[in-house]
């Protein structure tokens, strides 16, 4: 059994978070992470190992909180199918918005750049990317009738990589009003007939 950190862990991740997404991997050092979350380095590295180990653990709990926002803002979603993908894609404009310097998606972003040489992070990308996809999958299934159901992983996938496709528009300075521009024509690729009765009591669709 490992011994108990004598540290805030949650807080020491949350400080690295933001410093490998404002600075990047390569720009950042445990001694940044280390002043700001007020940790020694060496209970840092006797945590985590490295660098490398710091940031892995940081990503991950970064990806788990971008899979939940996704799945919480889909299933709570009330209305049709098309009304549903809208307020995602809606909400993921407005925390685009919100990002300091519009610096994207600490995700997107080190794929890009890390994903090569550091195989951990392209294999959480896509975890989380599936469980993004699924979320989208789980919403459509309330309103598509059975017989359009193979039809739906697709589309979803479609729906997060279109959310993805935002995310670096926003990262490109694009303006706010041109995002929502191409939200609401991306909903066009929903059927319009996909409008069943859909629970959102957040206690019956939600899983926290």
């Amino acid at each position: 059994m490992g011994r108990p950190r004598q540290f805030d862990e949650s807080n020491l991740l949350d400080v690295a978070i933001e410093q490998f997404w404002s600075k990047g991997f390569d720009d950042t050092s445990v001694e940044d992470v280390s002043q700001i979350a007020g940790v020694g380095n060496g209970s840092i590295y006797a945590a985590y190992g490295s660098k490398r180990g710091l940031f892995l653990a940081a990503f991950a709990r970064y990806c788990d909180r971008r899979a939940a926002f996704v799945r919480e803002t889909i299933l709570a979603a009330p209305g049709s199918a098309r009304e549903a993908v809208l307020v995602l894609l809606r909400a993921v404009v407005a925390d685009c918005a919100a990002q300091p310097g519009r610096r994207g998606c600490l995700m997107i972003n080190s794929v890009a750049a890390l994903g090569g040489r550091i195989p951990e992070v392209a294999d959480q990308g896509g975890r989380t990317t599936t469980a993004m996809e699924e979320a989208v999958t789980e919403r459509l299934r309330c309103v598509a009738p059975a017989a359009d159901h193979d039809a739906i992983p697709a589309l979803s996938a479609h729906i997060i990589l279109v959310s993805q496709g935002l995310i670096q528009l926003s990262r490109l300075h694009s303006p706010i009003g041109r995002l929502h521009e191409i939200a609401e024509v991306s909903v066009a690729t929903l059927p319009m007939t996909w409008t069943g009765h859909v629970d959102t009591n957040p206690r019956r669709t939600l899983t926290r």
